[in-house]
């Protein structure tokens, strides 16, 4: 009896679960390839725009000396629908998001064309949409390098930090920050936008070593 009642609970759960290791279970109605990467879609996908904004990523990533030479990715464009509250879960106000070690990219809110994403904050709520693609992957990169037990412990401001410092630009400007920090405010960006700067204080004095950045205390 307990083995039947255990599997009436764990069939379920195994059938929500299952798309958040495999987002394509989602039955996304565009799919596409580009570079290293394979991409699914809710809108139609522009072939072009698509690859101008893979290759930016991928040549971002590529600066980082602990990259591979091939980082293949699944990337799935969401466009703020259930599907995206299904997988980004807790993490709906993001702009994107990294799953299963890293192989599976979460991605809402998309402009191919413009080369933009956003989310609904009034300020940091714009990036370049290569340069977030790259956060993500760098965010495999280094568990890749690194493995996953070691980048457990890492302070997120770090990992966060670096992924920002390979994708050259975080959220919020130079000026965003001087204004809320002037008003005293919070925002969830500031930790991204200090880590970068921190990251590259420490590659700076390091000689650029991103194994002696990650072995820091």
């Amino acid at each position: 009896m307990g083995g039947r009642a255990g599997l009436m609970i764990g069939a379920p759960v195994l059938l929500l679960a299952s798309p958040l290791m495999a987002p394509q279970l989602l039955a996304f109605p565009h799919y596409a390839q580009a570079g290293d990467s394979q991409i699914w879609s809710e809108t139609p996908i522009d072939q072009a725009a698509l690859e101008k904004v893979m290759a930016r990523a991928e040549t971002l990533v590529s600066a980082s000396p602990i990259a591979r030479e091939h980082e293949p990715r699944r990337i799935f464009l969401t466009d703020d629908s259930w599907r995206w509250l299904w997988l980004a879960n807790i993490y709906r106000g993001t702009f994107a998001l990294t799953r299963l070690g890293g192989q599976n990219l979460i991605v809402n809110r998309a402009d191919l064309a413009a080369d933009r994403i956003t989310n609904n904050r009034t300020v940091g709520g714009s990036r370049k949409l290569s340069s977030v693609i790259a956060h993500e992957m760098t965010h495999g990169v280094l568990l890749n390098h690194f493995g996953v037990v070691a980048m457990i412990g890492q302070p997120r401001w770090r990992v966060e930090g670096y992924c920002d410092h390979i994708a050259q630009e975080s959220a919020l400007s130079d000026a965003d920050v001087a204004r809320i920090e002037a008003r005293g405010e919070k925002h969830p960006a500031l930790l991204y936008y200090h880590g970068r700067k921190r990251v590259e204080s420490a590659l700076a004095a390091n000689g650029g070593s991103v194994d002696a950045l990650f072995a820091q205390d």
